[in-house]
């Protein structure tokens, strides 16, 4: 199978499709596996189609662009989770032909092969969560076309300088995709350092693009009267709050497993085996960098789960491409390719249904939406104080405080008349059925606002609106 991606024949991105596909189809038809945090992507969409401004109508750490999108597929499909897989699908795609396109455009290989793009292709498809739309994966196109732009300066060190503030434009997008995108501008100053010529002028440009997207962002709210807010909620997170651990580092590594150890056993190959022109050997370095900076970018993201993985894909997909190429007997590359499919199958859809044997160590129950848990709150307004938001899987988000962590400094010091004014509007506004107070911090609160008290009846940590 893998000979029939090294004819350089655009037919083979078709069957590439239908790879990506034939992975993800058994997890689009069945109805579980909604993950929290496609949830919450979920309640950002409702709640700014149901009119809540982003950031000050909405408490969330969510990037504007992300939100945006999030917003367009609510008003278009509701909460549809098959809508975010079609549109991953879709866009996996896109990257694959951009991926596959910067490989042969660019001349990264000793030959034109389809390789690069399957290989992307098959990493994306290594366990469950990647197949829906997360800022994560709506970041990478635009690192893509980045990475396109830095190769280009590298084989040619261009004088164009349209091409070096793009660079620094796309990773600016991809900052508002997600935030942590922003430490790849990092790894292009170093590219340009270690290896290309570049003027320091230019370094300026590629800086002013880079932030450009966030001045014009940031104008906007400016303009709305919200910069602040803006602030607290999108930029503050970035180092102010914790990650979120859905899943143990030690079971995301078994997760990936086989793709690392190809990824060791590729770069070992090359080391010993590869033979490079000088710009192939820049390039390569270039991907190295930007492996590097994927660790990085791990280590300050807001989560760990499987899908923030996804930045390691083209560097990945890049190393492992070669690393099948340098096979001198053919046959022996054909039957390890077999077995990164099966390994495929097994790990990405044998966790999923449960009939292999990781589903034993790969423990999803804290990252998973149990949608019983939520049935009790059905089509009900619910306020959720605490990082656990199951109860909204089948409820409606009420009060503009959906980020436990933005908001949970609000709550915990209502003794500051700021804060307590924040509350008191927020409810007024939007007014919950039932608020799951887990950490109990609403009796001080009701305490200075006692009309909104006689409103509600207390069962254990949960209050419900009288009438």
């Amino acid at each position: 199978m893998l000979s029939y991606f090294r004819i350089n024949d655009p037919y083979r991105l078709v069957i590439i499709f239908f790879i990506l596909l034939a992975f993800r189809l058994p997890v689009m038809m069945s109805s579980g596996g909604l993950t929290l945090p496609e949830l919450n992507y979920m309640l950002v969409g409702e709640k700014l189609n149901q009119g809540a401004s982003l950031y000050e109508g909405l408490w969330d750490n969510i990037a504007p662009l992300s939100a945006l999108v999030y917003a367009s597929i609510d008003f278009l499909f509701g909460r549809s989770q098959l809508a975010y897989q079609i549109v991953a699908l879709v866009l996996v795609f896109f990257q694959c032909l951009v991926f596959n396109k910067l490989m042969l455009d660019r001349k990264a290989f000793n030959e034109n092969t389809y390789i690069p793009g399957l290989m992307y292709a098959v990493l994306m498809s290594f366990f469950f969560d990647l197949f829906t739309l997360t800022p994560v994966l709506m970041g990478m196109t635009f690192l893509l076309l980045a990475l396109n732009n830095i190769f280009n300066h590298i084989e040619f060190r261009a004088k164009e300088d349209e091409k070096i503030l793009n660079i620094g434009i796309y990773i600016g997008l991809a900052s508002l995709f997600y935030l942590p995108y922003f430490i790849f501008g990092i790894t292009v100053l170093l590219i340009f350092m270690i290896l290309t010529g570049t003027v320091a002028r230019r370094y300026l440009l590629m800086l002013f693009g880079l932030f450009l997207p966030l001045l014009i962002t940031g104008c906007y709210f400016l303009l709305r009267s919200r910069l602040n807010v803006f602030i607290y909620n999108f930029l503050n997170p970035l180092w102010q709050y914790q990650a979120d651990h859905y899943m143990a580092l030690w079971q995301i590594a078994i997760v990936f497993a086989v793709p690392m150890g190809l990824l060791i056993f590729s770069l070992a190959r090359l080391s010993q085996r590869a033979r490079f022109n000088n710009y192939q050997s820049r390039v390569t370095q270039a991907m190295f960098l930007l492996l590097i900076f994927s660790v990085i970018f791990i280590l300050i993201s807001g989560q760990l789960t499987p899908n923030i993985f996804i930045v390691f894909m083209p560097s990945m997909a890049f190393f492992l491409a070669h690393g099948f190429l340098v096979f001198n007997r053919r046959w022996i590359g054909e039957i390890v390719f077999t077995l990164f499919l099966i390994a495929t199958v097994l790990v990405g859809l044998g966790t999923y249904f449960d009939f292999s044997f990781t589903a034993k160590y790969i423990d999803e129950t804290e990252y998973l939406v149990n949608k019983k848990d939520g049935d009790k709150w059905e089509s009900k307004k619910v306020l959720i104080l605490d990082d656990d938001i199951t109860p909204y899987a089948s409820a409606f988000a009420a009060t503009p405080f959906l980020n436990w962590q933005l908001v949970e400094g609000l709550f915990r010091n209502p003794e500051f008349y700021d804060n307590l004014t924040i509350i008191h509007q927020g409810f007024q506004e939007d007014m919950p059925d039932v608020i799951i107070d887990t950490h109990d911090v609403m009796p001080p609160i009701l305490e200075r606002l006692p009309q909104m008290k006689l409103k509600y009846r207390k069962e254990g940590n949960t209050y419900y609106l009288k009438g």
